[in-house]
């Protein structure tokens, strides 16, 4: 069984009866007490459970980041990704992360880096940031709408543009090989296409429904960013066209 798998098996269970054991989950699962254990301390590390004797209970959470927030299935596989994004940023990196769908289960997959600083302007993931030993977060400029976590506007670009980054996350709407990245705010696009020109490298993380789709505003062609890290079921024949416009697919 894989990883995603398991992980949304979890959290099915956590989101319906608020505790799991772990002797339940690996007789259920199929799979050794050991591996249950590991992937509670993955949950447990993005602070979504609290860890108990013999198993874990679900976690109180920030506002707006039930664990109903997205199909279990999806979100498991969107841990995934941050892991995988989080496994490009290097000790003592300066790390934009643009606002989008990924942002948060990225930044809880930084837990324990060290000498880190992270720019973002996705609030709920400054948030979570903000709560990680030797992270140091700035948030940008700009304004955030009724009901968004996102800061958009002109004082994102402002603040952007008067510092110097490693590396850069992002995500959007969609991602094709003839339209390049593309978000449905061009607000949110603008401030993304801001963060990827003060940035020396870009990697795009997208939701496999959003691979091969276009939404209305770009951010920036394919070509500018060096990876696109994503679930393992997108299609085949895009994956193929994807990266042979030099943009290396990685999947969990």
């Amino acid at each position: 069984m894989r990883r995603s798998d398991r992980l949304h098996a979890i959290m099915e269970r956590l989101a319906k009866d608020g505790s799991v054991a772990v002797s339940a989950l690996s007789h259920g699962l199929g799979v050794s007490e050991a591996s249950v254990r590991r992937d509670l301390s993955f949950l447990e590390a993005q602070r979504w459970l609290s860890r108990t004797h013999g198993g874990a209970v679900v976690r109180s959470l920030p506002v707006g980041l039930s664990l109903p927030s997205a199909p279990a299935r999806r979100q498991a596989e969107r841990f995934e990704i941050g892991r995988l994004a989080a496994e490009r940023v290097p000790e003592g990196a300066r790390v934009g992360l643009a606002a989008g769908g990924l942002s948060v289960a990225i930044a809880r997959a930084l837990a324990g880096r060290a000498s880190l600083t992270v720019v973002t302007n996705q609030l709920d993931a400054a948030h979570e940031l903000s709560l990680r030993e030797g992270v140091t977060v700035m948030v940008t400029g700009g304004v955030a709408f009724s009901g968004s976590p996102v800061l958009t506007g002109p004082m994102v670009e402002s603040s952007l543009r008067e510092v110097h980054l490693d590396l850069v996350i992002i995500g959007g709407d969609g991602i094709d090989p003839e339209s390049g990245l593309t978000a449905e705010d061009p607000l949110v696009a603008h401030a993304a296409r801001v963060f990827r020109d003060v940035s020396r490298r870009a990697v795009a993380v997208f939701d496999a429904p959003q691979v091969g789709r276009t939404a209305f505003a770009r951010i920036c062609p394919l070509a500018e960013v060096a990876e696109l890290l994503t679930a393992d079921d997108v299609d085949p024949e895009l994956r193929d066209k994807i990266d042979d416009a030099g943009v290396g697919v990685v999947t969990e």
